[in-house]
């Protein structure tokens, strides 16, 4: 398999979709949206080249996730590498629910088979780029109004018309070296003050 870009990999989260789902995010973006809160993610070349058979592993070895996330940066920039992984890994039975910050017409549009075929493996396709204008969180996992989720298969479809029920949640690991890591959905404002609450307790 074509080697990935990435930011982070999680093997277990319960703040980044339905149930307990393992989360990657890939590094580098073509949609840099104004105000966005992982800036980080970026710059492709600030990622970390990782083979995505060693994920597969991880993913394998992993007990009680039910899925995989994908966000970013902006997965689709990565398609062609991310096709063959995302193959295997609804194939091993785990759900897929995936980020992009293009529209799934300007997607579909662009005639790139590799990023029609990720959309079709989808069972919750979220899109759209976040919008500051539009800004929202009376749904679960996207930040602005104008982000779409489509439940694309049945497995989450009980879900469509309960999502003002779902509560956003956020995450903050602690490793052994002491780095802090958070992650999950809140507004900006709240994340700063609890980076900035987290760092004055270091």
């Amino acid at each position: 398999m074509e080697q990935l870009y990435i930011n982070a990999f999680i093997p277990v989260t319960a703040a980044e979709g339905p149930g307990l789902r393992a989360c990657l995010w890939v590094q580098g973006c073509s949609v840099r949206c104004e105000d966005c809160m992982v800036p980080h993610t970026w710059d492709k070349n600030k990622g970390k080249a990782t083979d995505p058979s060693t994920l597969l592993q991880i993913l394998a070895e992993t007990p009680d996730i039910e899925g995989l996330t994908v966000l970013g940066g902006e997965p689709m920039d990565q398609a062609a590498a991310l096709l063959p992984f995302l193959q295997a890994v609804k194939a091993s039975g785990l759900s897929l629910m995936f980020f992009s910050g293009y529209t799934k017409e300007a997607i579909l549009e662009s005639g790139c088979p590799h990023k029609a075929a990720i959309i079709a493996l989808c069972d919750i396709f979220v899109d759209g780029p976040y919008l500051k204008a539009l800004t929202s969180f009376e749904r679960p996992w996207v930040g602005s109004s104008n982000q779409r989720i489509f439940f694309q298969t049945a497995r989450y479809q009980h879900l469509e018309n309960k999502l003002h029920t779902i509560k956003n949640k956020v995450e903050v690991r602690i490793g052994e070296d002491g780095t802090i890591a958070i992650n999950g959905m809140m507004p900006k404002e709240k994340f700063l003050e609890l980076r900035h609450s987290l760092k004055n307790i270091q």
